[in-house]
């Protein structure tokens, strides 16, 4: 490695956020480590092994000794690792309470006691919950959470704003419903997995059509995790950003509308609201202070996962190791293994 290049930390790299981001560091000049504990497998960073500036460390965020051995030498720290998402967290509680929350505790903590100024932590703009009539959410409004998973985010953002010190100054990005393609695509994700219902199916199906979010793209939460990283501490430490972009709020019709201007498929309106999420998001306070303009749009996610589906970069088999029925029984198996 070249002991010159800042030494940036990523937990939970090989993961579908994480995997995009250590080709971004790597691309802008850092030496990266990634801690991961490779709980689906090391293929989304296979190919960096041999990268000069890229280290794995396999690792668990829960064990002291893996965070510290982590963090040797690190200048920055970036925490992704977590489970994510509203199902995942409520069939493994226990698991998600230990991972989401204790360990970001842990990191930071340790993070402090090593003097590195910078952390970087994912939360969500899923903390509104529910944002009534026509408001877009700041980072000043009301946090409404109405899952385990949000509640988890704003009991870390608690904490890390308590940890606030001249040596300590972490960055809360609160990123907006993340969608596109990555070294490992999820298709938990409403734009994701209703492209692979649309080019798989005769119908697509759609819950709560009129509810609103922010949507950003993948390879967009790099580029602002690394304007954070690389802007005057004093701009962005200590403060909290929604991450994304005021442009991309969307309801899902809207989503589906876009969809259907590239795929013609039938769309089934389902009465069932199981997730009562509704929220518009201001994003204007990360623009001002890094200049964040977004490089992809919805519209334009949307056609890069038909080509890929299409051209035989995804395939099915991607979509049914990672869509949302699979990675909520995968939890729910670990949060029984570890009540045993």
């Amino acid at each position: 490695m070249n002991q010159k290049k800042p030494l940036l930390l990523i937990t939970g790299g090989a993961g579908y956020v994480g995997s995009n981001l250590i080709r971004e560091a790597l691309f802008h000049g850092y030496r990266v480590r990634c801690l991961d504990i490779l709980i689906y497998g090391g293929k989304s960073i296979v190919g960096l092994m041999n990268h000069p500036d890229f280290e794995l460390q396999v690792g668990d965020v829960r064990r002291d000794e893996d965070l510290i051995r982590a963090l040797n030498g690190v200048d920055a720290v970036v925490h992704l690792a977590a489970i994510v998402g509203d199902r995942p967290c409520q069939v493994a509680p226990r698991l998600s309470f230990q991972i989401n929350f204790e360990s970001t505790m842990r990191i930071a903590d340790l993070a402090k006691k090593a003097g590195i100024k910078r952390f970087v932590f994912a939360s969500t703009c899923s903390n509104y919950g529910i944002v009534e009539g026509d408001t877009l959410a700041d980072e000043d409004s009301r946090l409404n959470p109405v899952s385990l998973y949000a509640e988890s985010k704003i009991d870390c953002e608690k904490f890390l704003m308590q940890s606030i010190s001249e040596d300590f100054k972490p960055t809360i990005l609160r990123f907006g419903t993340a969608f596109g393609i990555s070294f490992r695509t999820r298709f938990d994700l409403t734009v994701n997995s209703l492209v692979y219902e649309a080019l798989n199916h005769d119908q697509i199906v759609v819950f709560a059509a009129n509810m609103w979010r922010p949507y950003v793209h993948v390879h967009d939460m790099s580029i602002i995790t690394l304007l954070v990283l690389n802007a005057d501490l004093n701009k962005v430490g200590g403060q909290i950003f929604n991450a994304g972009s005021t442009k991309e709020n969307y309801t899902k019709q809207q989503i589906i509308e876009m969809i259907l201007d590239q795929i013609k498929v039938k769309v089934h309106y389902a009465n069932d609201i199981d997730d009562k999420r509704n929220y518009r998001v201001n994003f204007d306070r990360l623009e001002t202070a890094t200049g964040y303009k977004p490089t992809r749009t919805v519209q334009s996610g949307i056609s890069e996962l038909i080509q890929c589906f299409q051209s035989g970069i995804l395939t099915k088999d991607d979509f049914e190791g990672n869509k949302l029925d699979t990675l909520a029984e995968f939890y729910a198996k670990q949060e029984i293994k570890l009540k045993k």
